[in-house]
């Protein structure tokens, strides 16, 4: 698989999880979901979990930074590097 793929693959399989949680998933492109008020913090843990399972990552308590979950592009960069 190419890096573009992968990097495809990963932000729709995110892009579906999130998309609960806004009424347009295009919204969710470029904005701040945790910093913003998107997420709640249950929505958040539920985030992380949910990371866990589809992507089969080990997310420690170091990697809780808001940094890593506060946009869509910083989820995917971080699922990303954890499956490397």
């Amino acid at each position: 698989m190419t890096a573009v793929y992968e990097d495809a693959a990963v932000r729709s399989r995110v892009l579906d999880f999130l998309s609960r949680y806004v009424d347009d998933p295009a919204e969710l492109e470029g904005i701040q979901l945790i910093t913003g008020g998107v997420l709640s913090s249950l929505a958040t843990v539920a985030l992380v979990s949910h990371l866990e399972k589809e992507f089969g990552v080990g997310i420690d308590d170091d990697d809780l930074e808001i940094e890593n979950f506060d946009t869509l592009d910083s989820i995917v960069r971080f699922v990303q590097e954890k499956q490397a």
